[in-house]
């Protein structure tokens, strides 16, 4: 299961980041609300796809990033594609969230038997 969330949600993030890039980030990825360090440290390969998820985020629960954006960074009602990639992405992250702890709490109980 966790493989397969994994091959579900590398393209998944990938196809984001492409459009984020072209989208978000003449607009929100510069100095007026990243410091210098962030800006390069955001921009090397495995951590862009932290970018991409504080930008999932955003777009997710706009009340949680309006205080670092001072608005919404986007309205469903604008994108709705990229709105539903996002919700969607979330959504998977949290179930395999909770596959994971239940295997977890299976196996922690098999060992205890």
């Amino acid at each position: 299961m966790v493989i397969a969330v994994f091959f579900l949600l590398v393209p998944l993030l990938f196809i984001q980041h492409m459009l984020h890039k072209k989208i978000f980030d003449p607009v929100y990825f510069n100095s007026n609300f990243y410091s210098s360090y962030e800006l390069s440290i955001f921009s090397i390969f495995p951590l862009i796809f932290i970018k991409t998820l504080g930008y999932i985020k955003a777009i997710v629960f706009p009340n949680k990033m309006r205080r670092k954006f001072q608005a919404d960074i986007l309205r469903a009602s604008e994108r709705p594609v990229i709105y539903t990639l996002a919700l969607t992405t979330i959504m998977i992250l949290f179930i395999s969230a909770l596959v994971i702890l239940n295997a977890g709490v299976v196996g922690i109980l098999i060992y205890i038997r």
